[in-house]
């Protein structure tokens, strides 16, 4: 008797069955993108070098200097990527998110706070909070000199609740900024003041250099200075609202910018800018823009030529 074989029918889906089939693993996997994406996004951008605002991208770099009273709050943008320093102080903070919105802002790429005084990071909170931020840079402070105050306090509870990191500014780091380079200067020694620890960065483009000072004063140039860091450059964000402890000759004789902004405002009680501080720029031969004369202060740069427009 012949021996039955086994026999088994290949099953195959139908063509309906498969296009269901693919579209099923089209939704797992575009759901579990999307949640890498939530989770790893800043990173995946960062390390693919990608726009992460929605800032328009163009060959320009533009640096934004918000009239935010006798505080500082400043945004600096370049092919897409956004860089802000400092976030004024608590009663500016919607000012502050209003004006990253107005320059299409969505993201930010690179956040510094250079201190812990109130008028640098009262708003940081809200930024935190409103904005997704790639890297958050702030130097640490002794620990003898940590800060204890609300405002600073409220700052890393932010970064907390949105699982941000401190990263430590530290000279020598440098980040890309679209077509422009962010590198750290200072702080350049170790101070208990919250003002001599601040974070003094600079970013080149093309040929031309734009410094930024937080509120460094005397000990601190002076580290700068004997660091050897090139603090040449055509910009300067002048340190601490151009008070007499800041922006001594010999820091200025070694920047020789063309062009430099005081955050000021008007009427200020600390008697911001001091004369000592105007007539050192004054005699370097510095187009000195300020923030209780003029306004909100913007600059652009195509790589060569720098413009300036201001708001009054």
């Amino acid at each position: 008797m012949a021996r039955r074989r086994n026999s088994r029918k290949k099953l195959s889906l139908t063509r309906a069955q498969k296009i269901v089939s693919l579209l099923c693993a089209a939704v797992l996997a575009i759901a579990g993108g999307a949640a890498a994406l939530s989770r790893y996004g800043g990173q995946l951008i960062e390390a693919l070098d990608l726009p992460g605002s929605s800032a328009t991208t163009g060959g320009d770099l533009q640096v934004h200097i918000f009239d935010v009273g006798n505080a500082d709050s400043i945004l600096v943008t370049k092919d897409g990527r956004s860089l802000l320093i400092d976030a004024a102080e608590n009663q500016s903070a919607d000012t502050v998110v209003s004006s990253l919105r107005s320059h299409g802002i969505t993201r930010l790429d690179y956040v510094i706070a250079t201190h812990a005084d109130a008028d640098h990071i009262g708003g940081m909170d809200e930024v935190v909070n409103t904005f997704p931020i790639g890297t958050f840079l702030m130097a640490t402070m002794p620990e003898e000199a940590t800060p204890t105050t609300k405002t600073y306090l409220n700052l890393l509870k932010a970064l907390d609740a949105q699982g941000l990191e401190i990263t430590e500014a530290e000279p020598g780091q440098t980040y890309p900024l679209g077509g422009a380079t962010l590198s750290i200067l200072g702080p350049a020694g170790e101070f208990t003041d919250t003002n001599e620890m601040s974070v003094v960065c600079r970013v080149d483009f093309g040929a031309r250099g734009f410094l930024f000072m937080g509120d460094a004063e005397k000990e601190a140039e002076d580290a700068l200075l004997a660091s050897g860091a090139n603090l040449r450059a055509d910009f300067l964000k002048v340190g601490h609202h151009g008070s007499d402890s800041s922006s001594q000759e010999r820091l200025i004789s070694a920047v020789r910018p063309t062009y430099a902004a005081i955050t000021c405002g008007a009427d200020n009680p600390y008697g911001h800018p001091a004369p000592e501080t105007l007539d050192t720029l004054e005699k370097y031969g510095v187009q000195v823009y300020r923030c209780d004369l003029n306004g909100s202060i913007d600059l652009t740069c195509d790589g060569e030529a720098i413009t300036v427009a201001t708001e009054k």
